[in-house]
């Protein structure tokens, strides 16, 4: 099997002189296994038009035989002025892709289309500036029109620049200080070639569109087994100014009894006045209303503080805010606030939400009732809300678009609905709190992380009614979603919850580039869960968990589920079409002690699950690995314990590797294959049915 390249400078090949400039097809081959040669015919400096004029396009020609590969990317120089290289857009350069691609069928070959690489280019907001036009836009039109294969190497490029940010993605490219290499002895600020790093990082973003092809190629490709990239970021935290005052200067008294909403708000108020500072809660039991936290405030309570809030629920008004992924009315939350900067709440006080008086009643289960029609919801009437309040049961801190946010040791409790919901916030810490619902609270959630930037949650504890750690990114899957992203989760742990780290379902507007490291998950239902299901959309890639240990888990320690349902969100026929895509999952040094399942995998039979790797594992369960409508799949040094001869169950799968298991193996063992599934390698010590 041969594969051609054919392009300009960043698909070329370059000596060993000039390292560390790489094109991506100078690395392509590492990607394939022995079966196939990369020939490389791209040349700096190439558009379509000189390609062939120079007769290196005849060259190709002559080389390609029937079953053959062509990748074709141009445009970098076809946007040049000189009249040996520039074509316009819609002529000329049409005209030339059209030739390659005919001409490649006409030899038998399968030609691919490539949109030009972007280069670094950033707006002032962080985006990567479009700056090829129409060119990028001829080239997917044409494969439309030619009916072709397209990788859009362009909008997954500008993808690739805008996760890594401004000044990380100079790592991609050919930016390199004085002195370091021969060949560049002045140094160099290129933002188009790059370095062997970027190469890399732009050839698997071929392969990754390869895969989601379904072409006869991809079975020649190596399973690859690299930890995916954890991009390191920093956080800004809350600037508070040094001013402080005491709630008790306001008239508060803490007696549990006494109102304490207008002591709340004039202290936050008069705070406000003075720029910002410090407000704190003594020693006692501070009742209040529902509370609106304003910029650079800071509230800390001491040890012996505790807040909690009216049992009266006219007391919270209705609001727009968020909830379950949808932008909607709810009920204000306890703690609310909107469009701030640099808040805080510390100290080792407790925070209540008094969630015991909106648990459901009748009155609210008939308001579930009439939001679950999707349709009649949208058309519902500010009276209509007034009608169903009680269902619009609060977070108990709504945190949205907002930035640099410190929650730190405090213990939230007895939440109405979620407990913590950062929404849309960057620049977030979340550090030694403690997190306690009843664990028959309805949607008890810990922490929500929902469409939030530059994350960081470290040595907290949660013991609650639903999920514990959760991801999301919206689920309204036709409208433009923010993505969850640079996110780092360690040293926490999970007492009881559905599950302990948790992605989903709401995730239309995707999740990437997350870390959770050595964490512990203690009795929750499930262990790692992500999951999604028809109608989201959305991607969930880049996700890294390491170092954790899982005790006595109800469910399956790691499950992994496209096929997610929930009897209050029925199926929407509209956006069937929209399904997720998981891939580039890593996890490693896991521990599972009790299970009633180690591993549950699940994708679409139209979007199987891709790029999963779980390595040292030891597991006790009483059930092995179910893998469903996935591929590219690798276990590797796994060690279980399990009450069932069926070590692995496989369905539909592809280019799965299973790699040194131990544990209590024997003869009986076996590995169950069924649908369409192949290449699948696994040890001899295994028999399959």
């Amino acid at each position: 099997m041969n594969v051609f390249l054919i392009g300009d400078s960043t698909v070329s090949d370059y000596p060993d002189d000039q390292y560390p400039q790489t094109g991506w097809g100078q690395v392509l081959d590492s990607f394939f296994n022995d079966e196939v040669d990369v020939h490389n015919y791209a040349k700096s400096g190439a558009s379509t038009k000189s390609f062939i004029s120079e007769g290196r396009f005849s060259q190709v020609e002559a080389a390609l035989e029937k079953g053959d590969y062509l990748f074709i990317q141009f445009g970098h120089n076809d946007q040049k002025q000189d009249q040996e290289r520039h074509t316009k857009p819609y002529l000329d350069y049409t005209a030339n892709l059209t030739y390659f691609v005919k001409s490649a069928i006409k030899k038998g070959a399968k030609p691919i289309l490539v949109t030009p690489v972007a280069r670094r280019q950033f707006s002032q907001l962080g985006n990567v500036i479009d700056s090829h036009g129409d060119y990028t836009k001829a080239v997917r039109e044409l494969a439309i029109t030619l009916s072709v294969p397209l990788i859009d190497l362009a909008k997954r490029s500008a993808n690739l620049y805008e996760r890594y940010g401004i000044e990380q993605s100079k790592l991609l490219f050919l930016w390199i200080e004085q002195g370091l290499y021969n060949y560049f002895p002045e140094g160099k600020s290129d933002n188009t070639h790059f370095s062997l790093e970027g190469a890399k990082q732009i050839a698997q973003l071929v392969i990754d569109e390869l895969k989601l092809l379904t072409i006869p190629l991809i079975k020649y490709l190596k399973l690859w087994n690299e930890k995916p990239v954890f991009i390191p970021f920093s956080i800004d935290e809350p600037i508070i100014p040094a001013y402080t005052c005491f709630l008790s200067d306001f008239g508060g008294i803490a007696d549990g009894i006494h109102d304490n909403t207008k002591a709340f708000h004039q202290a936050i108020s008069h705070c406000d006045q003075q720029g910002g500072g410090k407000i704190i809660i003594e020693d006692g039991i501070w009742l209040t209303g529902p509370l609106k936290l304003k910029s650079k405030i800071e509230l800390h309570l001491k040890p012996g503080a505790i807040i909690t809030f009216s049992p009266i629920l006219e007391d919270y008004p209705l609001i727009k805010s968020s909830f379950e992924g949808q932008e909607m009315m709810r009920c204000q939350a306890p703690i609310d606030g909107e469009d701030l900067s640099d808040i805080a709440i510390t100290g080792t006080g407790i925070i209540d939400g008094t969630g015991q008086y909106w648990r459901p009643t009748e009155k609210a289960r008939n308001g579930a009732r009439l939001l679950e029609n999707q349709v009649l919801s949208q058309s519902l009437t500010e009276l209509d809300y007034q009608q169903i309040r009680d269902y619009l049961r609060p977070n108990l801190v709504s945190i949205r678009r907002s930035k640099r946010i410190k929650l730190k040791d405090v213990t939230f409790q007895n939440a109405p609905a979620w407990t913590i919901h950062p929404w849309c916030c960057q620049n977030v810490v979340i550090e030694g709190v403690k997190i306690r619902n009843p664990w028959y609270a309805q949607n008890g959630d810990g922490l929500d992380i929902e469409s939030c930037c530059y994350v960081y949650v470290n040595h907290c504890q949660f013991d609650v009614g639903d999920d514990a750690i959760c991801l999301k990114a919206g689920r309204e899957a036709d409208k433009k979603q923010m993505p969850c992203q640079h996110v780092l989760i360690e040293n926490c742990r999970v007492f009881h919850g559905h599950g302990g780290f948790v992605i989903g379902s709401e995730m239309s507007g995707d999740v990437r580039d997350v870390k959770v490291r050595s964490c512990q998950f203690i009795g929750t239902d499930k262990g790692i869960r992500i999951k999604s299901k028809k109608g989201r959309g959305g991607v969930i890639e880049y996700i890294q968990l390491e170092k954790i240990n899982m005790f006595n888990i109800e469910g399956e320690a790691i499950s992994i589920r496209m096929d997610y349902t929930h009897e209050n969100e029925p199926a929407d026929p509209r956006h069937n079409h929209l399904v997720p895509l998981t891939r580039h999952i890593w996890m490693e040094e896991i521990l599972v002690s009790g299970a009633n399942k180690l591993v549950n995998m699940i994708g679409l039979p139209e979007q199987p699950l891709v790029d999963i790797t779980i390595r040292k594992l030891i597991g006790t369960a009483d059930k092995g690995i179910q893998c469903i409508n996935s591929q590219f799949i690798s276990f590797i040094d796994i060690k279980s314990f399990l009450n069932t001869t069926t070590w692995c169950s496989l369905i539909d799968v592809n280019h799965l590797s299973i790699e040194s298991v131990t544990g209590n193996l024997d003869q009986s063992n076996q590995i169950e294959i069924a649908g369409e599934s192949n290449r699948i390698t696994y040890p001899q010590v295994f028999k399959t049915k």
